[in-house]
């Protein structure tokens, strides 16, 4: 009697709980933790929060504090939102990933909280000494995270 050996090889299905697109830091979150087959209470205790947070984020139901922003970009190991971002997403950015608030970046730049919060929200374009302060905190924060900039 002859034996026969059949392999079939296939790609493996992609987890029903991938997010089809990564458009927010909540996204990667899920992402790379799936990635690295870990489940939302191992990564509450890693970023010393709730388990109801990460589902929060992961879910796009709310969205981390600069200070959990900060520590979620340090888990990932790389900030996910680089290419094609106006100045105000690069402001936005950049102080989550510094884990400031408006109030504090405010004061570091020398511009006013409420137009900051309008250039974060693209409502209004900063002028004369406020580009320059505001470009050198965005190219201080990056600066520091060049070798996480891409994943």
């Amino acid at each position: 009697m002859h034996s026969c050996q059949i392999r079939f090889c296939t790609q493996k299905p992609v987890n029903q709980a991938y997010p089809e697109t990564l458009n927010s830091l909540g996204d990667h979150l899920r992402k790379v933790r799936l990635d690295r087959g870990l489940s939302q209470p191992q990564v509450a205790g890693l970023l010393q929060v709730t388990t109801d947070s990460v589902a929060g984020w992961e879910t796009n139901r709310n969205h981390p504090t600069p200070k959990y922003a900060k520590a979620i970009i340090t888990f990932l190991g790389y900030f996910p939102f680089t290419e094609g971002l106006t100045l105000g997403k690069r402001l936005y950015h950049a102080r989550l990933m510094a884990g400031k608030t408006q109030e504090e970046v405010a004061k570091m730049t020398g511009c006013d909280e409420s137009n900051l919060r309008l250039i974060e929200l693209e409502r209004r374009k900063p002028r004369g000494r406020n580009t320059r302060k505001i470009g050198e905190f965005i190219d201080g924060v990056f600066g520091g995270f060049r070798e996480c900039v891409y994943p």
